[in-house]
This record gives C-alpha cells, structure tokens and sequence, in this order.
C-alpha cells in the first residue's frame, strides 16, 4: 500500500484487518476513511521492517477484539487469510465479511465463515457506514482522549486536583463555608465524567443501536485503600508507581488486569487449564490461591476493558456492573456460581467461565453485546434459551 496510515499500537479495543495484498487499493480506500473517523484499526503495513512477521500478525491478533475480513478470490487463494480468520474464529473473535466481490466459498470457508456476520445495510450505502454500523464496534473501539494520554499525566493531574482542593478548602475556610471545627455547609457536586461523543461524531459515525454511556470517573481525589496486596500489586504495576499513594482519579490510566490465582499477569499469554482444572503459566503450575474477593476498588477504574479473576476466591461479582467498557471478562476456577448480578455491562463481548459452578447462562441473555460465553466439560449440564444471543464454546 502507499500512503498508509499509521496502524493502531495500543491496549485498547481495535479491528484486525485481513485482507490480501492484491486487493490493496481497494482496501486502503475504505480502511483511511475509517482511520478519518476514528476506529482504532490495526493491519501489516505497521510491522517494521526486519522484524518477525509472524509473530506480530499472530500477537496483534491475539489482542484484537474484532476481525474485518475483506473478501475477494484472491483472499481465498490466501494461506495468509485462511490461517488469520481460523484463528479468529477459534478465539472466539468477532468476524465481519467485507465482499470486494462475488466470490463462491469451498467447503472448507463455508465452514470456517458459518459463524461470521454478514455486512449490514443496504448495498449503496458508503462502504465506511456500513461496516460503522455493525453491532459489535461500539464506542470503545472509537479513538478518544485517553488513547494518547501519557500515565505520567495523570499523577499530575492528580496532584493538581489535590491542590486544587486545598486550595478551595482554605477559600471555604476564609469565606465562612467550613469552620475551624472542621463541619462544612452543604455544597452541590457535580460528577467528573469522561467526555462523550458529540452528536455530529456520533451521526458520522452511525453508532449501532446499543447505547454505552460514557464511563464516570470517580469525582474524588482520596487515596485508594486496597482490599487485598495482590490488587495493589497490579495497579502499582500499570502505573508504574512503586512508591507514594495512588489517588482515585489514577485509576482511569488502567484498562486491563489480570489476576491468575496466586499472581498477577502482564496478559494472558500461556494461560492453560488442564482437564482436571489445574491452572498453567507456560508450562509452569499456578496455584490457585487468589486473594481477590473485594472488588470495590476495580469498579472505581472506568476505562478498564479487560479483566481476568482467574482462581480467585471472589462469590459476588455485581460490583462490576457499571464498568461500561469492559469487553472481556475471565472468571474461570474463580469461587463464583451465580451470575444474577451481571445486568449492567454494555460492552461485555466475551466471558470466560471454565471450571466454575455456574450452571445457569439465561441471566446473561439481557447483556447486549456478549458473543461468545466459554464453558469446559465439568460444568455440564448447563441451562440456556433455545434463541440465546451469544455462542456457548465448550472446552475440555
């Protein structure tokens, strides 16, 4: 391609593009017009030179949360394509066919495409449209603020709101609002929010029919108090904070967590559950001694998106309703048997729930974005809807 954008690198949502080199001008017409709209979107023209190829295709889809498949008979004739989009489909990623053309599938890619979704909207319409408008690319795979802004800043940030506030508490103190006796006349407070998309990004971009409120950002600037050791861990660890208090506003600088019974993961890379329920890290056993039961101070971090609670001692996971980002939720070997309490994540896409005593997956039919809802073979049988909206993946 020439006069590619720059592709997304990042740890937010974005689309992986599969598509075949021949059908280059075509595909770069329509991706540069979503890239202009604001889709995080990553494909090969961002692998350096030099580098191994393989594996960066391989980790960027990995972290993908969507594939867009650009299909053309030459994308058929891919060994490239084919490898990509079966390992989306395995993964359980999302896939959208874009047809460049009329094609006609084989065996094998009817198959492999039997549970991808078909392009919405009508045929005329701007080809960046409609892919717009498919469900699955909410707004959390749209660039907003926080893609560029640096950690560091928000312990700046922090430390200003701090003096901020002393400063309004001395102003209070000198115009009669607080006593030295420390009582404080009531005051209106506003909530911080993160900033919404206006109503002409939102038409431009024809969001889908589900609506994800912004995420609010705790108003507060006190210091967080951690239920746990092994949750002050990983957030030091996001931060990049070894010493000094973290105060609640810092906590939108963290997107993903991964809890693994007795540690704490920088991703999911080499997790494995074995038959029997043991838990690996490359090759190397995990116990299954998690500390995480608490999760009053994860439902305080807005922007998070991802997260694992793999092995943890936790039974209530309702605290986590409100986190309207989060697209990807791992609760396997955890203590949890009932998911009642999971009626308000908007973005949810994929739950992982191997090796629980859940037995029941109709409460999560209200949950309007979720695809796909991973099971293994001890927790059968197992209670759905015939017309459920997500797909069931059974493991072993």
């Amino acid at each position: 391609m020439s006069g590619f954008f720059k592709p997304y690198e990042g740890r937010r949502p974005y689309a992986f593009i599969s598509y075949s080199h021949r059908d280059s001008g075509k595909v770069l017409e329509i991706i540069t017009e979503l890239d202009r709209r604001k889709l995080r979107l990553w494909y090969d023209e961002g692998i350096p030179a030099g580098s191994d190829w393989p594996k960066n295709i391989e980790r960027h889809m990995r972290d993908c949360r969507a594939v867009l498949f650009f299909l053309s008979g030459t994308a058929l004739a891919s060994p490239n394509c084919y490898s990509e989009i079966s390992t989306a489909e395995h993964s359980g990623k999302p896939i959208l066919i874009f047809p460049l053309e009329k094609v006609s599938l084989n065996r094998s890619w009817e198959e492999l495409l039997s549970q991808a979704a078909a392009l919405p909207g009508p045929e005329e319409a701007p080809a960046a449209d409609r892919i717009l408008s498919w469900h699955v690319l909410t707004r959390s795979f749209y660039g907003r603020w926080t893609d560029s802004f640096r950690k560091e800043w928000l312990g700046l940030g922090a430390a200003v709101l701090l003096l901020t506030a002393a400063s309004a508490g001395l102003a209070g103190l000198l115009s009669g609002r607080i006593d030295p006796g420390g009582n404080t006349a009531p005051a209106a407070t506003a909530p911080v929010t993160a900033p919404a998309l206006s109503a002409e990004t939102t038409a431009a971009h024809d969001l889908p029919a589900v609506s994800v409120p912004a995420p609010t950002i705790d108003p507060g600037i006190f210091p967080v108090r951690f239920p746990d050791p092994q949750q002050e861990s990983a957030v030091r660890s996001v931060l990049g904070r070894k010493e000094a208090a973290v105060l609640r506003p810092e906590l939108a600088a963290v997107t993903e967590l991964y809890f693994c019974g007795n540690q704490v993961l920088r991703s999911m890379d080499g997790v494995q559950f074995s038959p029997e329920g043991s838990l690996t890290v490359n090759g190397a056993d995990v116990l299954l001694s998690g500390k995480v039961s608490d999760l009053s101070v994860i439902r305080l971090m807005a922007y998070l998106e991802r997260l694992a609670l793999i092995g943890q001692p936790l039974k209530d996971v309702s605290e986590l309703n409100g986190l309207v980002l989060l697209q990807e939720l791992y609760l396997s070997g955890s203590a949890v048997s009932s998911l009642s309490g999971l009626t308000d994540l908007p973005s949810l896409a994929a739950l992982h729930l191997e090796h629980t005593n859940i037995r029941d997956l109709t409460v999560l039919e209200s949950l309007p974005s979720l695809r796909t809802v991973t099971v293994s073979a001890d927790m059968l049988p197992l209670r759905w809807t015939e017309n459920k909206p997500f797909r069931v993946i059974l493991v072993p």
